[in-house]
């Protein structure tokens, strides 16, 4: 079985489920003639290799008032890229640099630009540590992530801030207690509504999901996981990761 769900098979999972429909962003596949209509009707999109991951080849785009096409990200390599070109084809290239030679890159996807902002404008996002035990989908934590570099891209191997969901929804977002207790338990509703839709094709014990916040306070998902790292709740709070650790270990003895 292979061990990576693609971006795409993820949206298209995710859209043909009524119950997880309305909380995934508008995604298509990526051409330049999606692009340039996706660009038309948002403010900025996101351009997502079909299967990297750690922030590698995601670009956001959007266009400028004087025609220009501006994007900034990380290359396949993870090399960092800030640039603004005349012609959308000259983006097109950096996706696929070896069209010439007869090799693409693989598949990309273009997801709507949602402003998962705070107050102040830093963009934010929140990760979601789903598992399976004994076939019931249970949460292992969540965490927040602030970019701390303007590139757009919140991602904590390209530079994000990792801090605890609490201190992400009350200090940053400046929610109240009702707002952020209503705002995790449609994180935790959503997490395990799309655990249930993905692994019903794609099986596996654990999901790491990404989530951004729009700006009526609503949880959007930006992606799956299959196999999610937990360094990051490490360094946040030790007894989360522990959690995690622990279930994983009841996983497997009821492998045996």
């Amino acid at each position: 079985m292979k061990n990576v769900l693609g971006k795409w098979e993820q949206f298209l999972l995710l859209k043909q489920n009524p119950l997880t429909t309305n909380c995934i962003p508008e995604s298509t596949l990526y051409s330049l003639e999606n692009l340039i209509y996706l660009l038309n009707r948002y403010e900025y999109v996101y351009v997502k290799h079909n299967s990297t991951g750690q922030g590698r080849a995601i670009y956001k785009v959007y266009k400028r008032k004087d025609g220009h096409y501006c994007f900034n990200g990380f290359t396949m390599q993870g090399e960092e890229i800030n640039k603004c070109v005349a012609a959308i084809e000259d983006f097109h290239q950096v996706l696929h640099p070896y069209e010439n030679h007869g090799r693409l890159s693989g598949n990309y996807i273009i997801q709507e630009g949602v402003m998962s902002l705070t107050p102040n404008g830093d963009s934010i996002s929140i990760r979601v540590h789903v598992q399976n035990l004994k076939g019931k989908w249970i949460i292992g934590g969540m965490y927040g992530r602030i970019a701390t570099e303007d590139h757009g891209i919140v991602n904590s191997n390209r530079g994000s801030q990792v801090i605890p969901i609490d201190e992400l929804l009350s200090v940053y977002m400046m929610m109240d207690n009702t707002e952020k207790d209503k705002t995790i338990d449609s994180l935790i509703k959503d997490s395990i509504l799309a655990s249930e839709v993905i692994a019903s094709h794609f099986p596996c014990r654990e999901y790491g999901i990404d989530f951004g916040i729009n700006h009526k306070g609503k949880p959007l998902l930006f992606e799956v996981n299959t196999t999610p790292s937990i360094r990051s709740f490490a360094k946040i709070d030790r007894a989360i990761w522990k959690k995690i650790v622990e279930i994983r270990k009841m996983q497997n003895e009821g492998e045996v």
